[in-house]
């Protein structure tokens, strides 16, 4: 702002302004129409950026929440197509009953479904409806099984996941682990069981 505007802002001529910028003290020139007015001139501005403020912090926090809708929006549409995706790739080891042997362990598997719905990219329900609209009593039965490579074969969760992830793996293009690899060569064409193992064993002795 040039001094010209400034003086047309506060409603003072030159004459004033000079001769109040030449007096020293606190109370020295304040019947001068430069006193005054630059007061209101300073006064409005300051009410005027504080008004500013309070209207940009309004539109950033604004403008936040709809970023956050958007985003929100998109993840939901980026993880539903990316259920699409995995649920439309096609295995070439299906079995006669339209799934391949399990070359994952149950532990691997519960490990697979907790980081996979920790990244938040689906929902669970959406999860499930992918694994062919399993309950939630189920998964929740599977994730709290204890720890064991066949703890939890019998269950649903483990073959339709298995399934699920593998699909996900060949989409990526992913490597197999060298744990899958061996669990190949241990297991053979069969793959893992599908009855409940917890690892428990029973000695029977018989009287003679």
């Amino acid at each position: 702002m040039t001094l010209k505007e400034f003086l047309k802002e506060c409603g003072v001529n030159p004459g004033p302004y000079y001769r109040f910028m030449d007096l020293n003290g606190r109370d020295r020139g304040a019947g001068n129409t430069t006193y005054l007015g630059a007061s209101v001139f300073f006064y409005r501005r300051e009410k005027r950026v504080k008004m500013d403020k309070k209207k940009q912090k309004a539109n950033d926090k604004k403008r936040k929440a709809t970023e956050q809708r958007e985003t929100k929006a998109k993840k939901k549409k980026d993880g539903l197509d990316l259920l699409k995706h995995i649920e439309e790739t096609e295995l070439e080891d299906e079995g006669e009953n339209g799934f391949p042997p399990v070359y994952d362990d149950c532990d691997e598997i519960r490990k697979k479904v907790s980081e996979f719905l920790g990244e938040k990219i689906v929902t669970q329900a959406a999860f499930l409806k992918t694994l062919g609209n399993v309950s939630t009593n189920s998964l929740r039965s599977f994730l709290s099984m204890k720890r064991g490579a066949g703890s939890g074969a019998a269950n649903v969760v483990y073959r339709t996941a298995y399934v699920f992830f593998e699909k996900k793996r060949i989409l990526e293009g992913g490597e197999k682990t060298k744990k899958r690899l061996d669990n190949e060569a241990r297991q053979g064409p069969d793959g893992f069981e599908l009855r409940h193992d917890d690892g428990k064993r029973y000695l029977l002795f018989s009287e003679l």
